[in-house]
């Protein structure tokens, strides 16, 4: 077995994340189990990259150590470097994550989530108090031990006041759908955007699933940025407390002090008189309203997020030379021949790729275009129905290929069983698909949706209305698949 620093044993794994994996491991210096975080240097960073990663490691264990005396936040015991990358030795904890939670158990009531959040919130206070932001609350991120203590953990990409800013080659600053408004737009954060983490975190914990959902991470952070959560079903007393953690509007949020009164109101039963309510659903003009806002500002904004946050792997990668050598999937021996795929050089523009006469053939009567942008377009009719158009360049087909897995559409799945889901070749390439009734939409309304990598490109398309199945989508893909080939 491994032995780290000449001291810490490697046992058995506990758990992995973006960053690394969590070991459980014995310190044979004071012969007591402890937990092990090895962190994960993508081979493809240079020296300074891996520098840089490894005081970002360093970071994480001084941003801990200052707060190892709260009750609800996991202790940091020891940081060693081995190997020449950093391992964080932390207490053992025998419980299991928010998130394992849910997928065992299914959604917590709202008393109980109230109950989890009061203490997060007590963690996070304590933290920005001494100028920590955690900068990645999530379910998976919060342990529940086995006699009933609640942890917050893994400060790996915390904010420390005073810090020289890092910058995470490679990586994503976060997990989608957790991540706050003000953070994938690119400006100045603080304690609030560890708020709205707290909500969407608690959101997923009593409602089973997250509160904003996608085909790919791209897909999800733009649902953060423009739509509002999904409607909550299960909340209860909780969900105008949520409602006001998951305002979009940093400046228009709750604080700290009025959250943690609202917490202690709903985890004691009572229901919070002075929260503003929000309606049990989404009616129809809730809908429109949400059309209305994807225009403008929204819009610029998934533009920051499509080009900042989604692809960072880009530093340190050789310019891009217009094509990529893949193995042949045609080959019969053992050793694949190499194809030259040509790339897609710059970010197609994505309106043009689906015409408006194109897209009356799916919708019905008068055909507008309510959002226009370089990577995203929509086009609604006046009964409501819309088909939604994304497209985003990466460097590498590998690049594209690593965000089309259709992992977050289990989110779907555990959401609305009913959904089905398929994966086959549409218009000559391998997609991913789904479709569904959409009751929060309206009422005979469906949805459905597909996604594909064509080459470089990764193209969603996103489709509500009266029609079943997945004609729409289908026709749509063809129609852009045959435009991007006549670019290429």
């Amino acid at each position: 077995m491994t032995v780290v620093a000449n001291r810490y044993r490697l046992l058995s794994p506990l758990g992995q994340g973006g960053m690394g994996t969590v070991w459980r491991a014995v310190d044979e210096l004071l012969r007591q189990e402890v937990a092990v975080k090895e962190v994960r240097l993508p081979p493809e960073l240079d020296q300074a990259a891996r520098a840089e990663l490894t005081e970002r490691t360093l970071r994480e264990a001084r941003a801990a150590a200052r707060l190892r005396s709260h009750p609800s936040i996991v202790t940091v015991l020891d940081v060693v470097m081995d190997g020449g990358r950093p391992w964080i030795v932390m207490e053992l904890i025998n419980g299991r994550s928010l998130d394992q939670i849910v997928r065992q158990d299914g959604p917590t009531s709202p008393s109980r989530t109230a109950w989890v959040g009061q203490h997060v919130l007590d963690a996070l206070t304590a933290a920005h108090s001494m100028g920590v932001l955690h900068r990645d609350v999530k379910p998976g991120n919060v342990l529940i031990t086995q006699d009933g203590r609640v942890l917050l953990t893994d400060f790996g990409i915390a904010t420390l006041a005073g810090d020289v800013a890092l910058t995470q080659t490679g990586l994503l600053n976060g997990s989608p759908g957790y991540i706050a408004p003000e953070r994938l737009r690119g400006e100045a954060d603080g304690p609030s955007a560890d708020l709205w983490s707290l909500g969407a975190t608690l959101y997923t914990v009593v409602e089973g699933s997250p509160a904003f959902s996608g085909m790919n991470s791209a897909a999800v952070m733009a649902a953060v940025l423009l739509h509002e959560p999904a409607p909550a079903r299960l909340a209860g007393p909780l969900a105008p407390v949520l409602a006001a953690l998951l305002e979009k509007d940093p400046g228009r949020r709750c604080t700290p002090e009025q959250a943690a009164v609202w917490l202690r109101d709903v985890a004691r039963g009572d229901v919070p008189e002075s929260v503003p309510t929000v309606p049990r659903g989404r009616p129809r003009a809730v809908k429109k309203r949400r059309i209305a806002l994807m225009g403008g500002s929204a819009a610029a904004a998934l533009s920051v997020v499509a080009g900042l946050v989604i692809w960072m792997n880009t530093r340190g990668v050789p310019q891009d030379p217009g094509t990529e050598t893949l193995p042949s999937t045609g080959s019969t021996s053992s050793a694949p021949s190499p194809t030259a795929v040509k790339l897609f050089r710059k970010q197609p523009k994505t309106c043009p790729l689906l015409s408006t006469a194109q897209a009356r053939t799916m919708l019905s009567g008068t055909v507008t275009r309510p959002l226009i942008s370089t990577m995203r377009c929509q086009w609604s009719s006046a009964d409501g129905a819309s088909i939604t158009l994304t497209t985003y360049r990466t460097p590498t087909v590998k690049g594209c290929k690593a965000n089309f897995d259709g992992t977050p559409m289990k989110d779907e799945k555990m959401r609305y069983p009913k959904t089905k889901q398929r994966s086959a070749s549409t218009a000559g390439y391998r997609t991913f698909a789904y479709t569904r009734k959409a009751p929060e939409i309206s009422t005979g309304f469906h949805r459905s949706g597909t996604t594909f990598c064509l080459t470089n490109i990764l193209v969603s398309v996103d489709y509500w209305g009266p029609r079943a199945g997945y004609t729409a989508v289908d026709r749509a893909t063809a129609y852009v698949v045959e435009a991007l080939e006549a670019k290429r």
